[in-house]
């Protein structure tokens, strides 16, 4: 494997107390050929200053906002370091947790294996939740747990960012100018979409980080992906599946084909809409892929009870 340039983006915020021991499991990748950028999203603690020992220390870590500071929120962050580095391949990483010693080398191979013909393509890894301390050995995907077609993707996100590998041709289908990325939902749900639609995700059956779980995480990823996970209020799930699909059309509706863009355009449509009839015919005509039908009917009835919210996303 010849060395590739990678660009490794970590937000911060408020991490002092996990940061150097992540930036040292970065540095200690049997891997070499990468640059972190760090951008600090407007901590309060001692985290600014902490980040900027570690860029003086070593000429492979950047400081990208020193002299900038401003909030944008974790997804705003994060598509605001893509948006600013070149590379070849990017990876993000949070700011407390632990890569495995080849996660680099590990996710370039699957990446590299991947790639014909400049195809858009976002790989994504299993992981291990630990506490604190880092100690556990739970992998949150199960051998169900991951999918990669299109559909199955733009009902449920199953790509965690922090295991996340993009080349340079699937960054140039993200239009920075276009979206605002401060209002999308989660960053990495929207690139696994683009690369669904217009490239290929591939998945690396095994974990590469250590993924800390504790208080302070700003989003947990302990609780499985899927639409009809009971960790958290089911409409509230359906809402922001159909915001993200009326924002995917907005941005890539007139470049989708076939059934990807009869679901998009049907569903985005679902924010234009009064009548919670026709909204549940939508429903039934484009039924949500990977649920049962006892998940169908549960989906087109949040749909038609919340119909008032969802008008209002427009």
């Amino acid at each position: 494997m010849s060395n590739e340039n990678v660009a490794i983006l970590m937000s911060t915020y408020n991490g002092e107390k996990y940061l150097e021991e992540q930036v040292k499991s970065i540095i200690s990748q049997d891997y070499t050929d990468w640059h972190l950028y760090i951008r600090d999203d407007g901590s309060t603690d001692s985290t600014v200053n902490l980040i900027k020992k570690i860029a003086r220390d070593n000429e492979k870590i950047t400081f990208l906002n020193e002299n900038k500071p401003k909030n944008l929120g974790v997804t705003g962050s994060f598509m605001d370091l893509l948006a600013n580095t070149k590379a070849q391949y990017y990876m993000f990483s949070d700011q407390d947790d632990y890569w495995m010693e080849d996660k680099i080398s590990a996710t370039l191979r699957k990446m590299q294996a991947s790639e014909i013909d400049h195809m858009p393509i976002c790989v994504h890894s299993n992981l291990t939740v630990v506490d604190t301390n880092l100690h556990g050995d739970s992998l949150m995907n199960s051998s169900e747990e991951h999918w990669s077609d299109f559909k199955s993707m733009l009902f449920a996100n199953c790509v965690t960012g922090c295991t996340m590998m993009i080349n340079q041709e699937l960054k140039n289908l993200l239009d920075f100018d276009k979206v605002k990325s401060n209002k999308l939902y989660v960053h990495d749900w929207w690139i696994a979409l683009v690369a669904a639609a217009f490239g290929k995700v591939v998945y690396l059956d095994r974990s590469t980080i250590l993924y800390r779980q504790h208080q302070g995480n700003v989003i947990g990823s302990n609780k499985k992906t899927t639409l009809f996970n009971k960790n958290e209020p089911f409409n509230g799930r359906v809402i922001r599946m159909v915001k993200i699909t009326s924002d995917f059309w907005q941005a890539y509706g007139s470049k989708l084909t076939g059934q990807n863009k009869n679901y998009v355009k049907n569903y985005a449509s679902l924010v234009q809409h009064r009548n919670p009839l026709w909204n549940l015919r939508i429903v039934l005509k484009y039924p949500p892929a990977r649920a049962t039908t006892t998940g169908n009917l549960v989906f087109g009835s949040i749909v038609v009870r919340d119909y008032q919210k969802l008008s209002r996303l427009g």
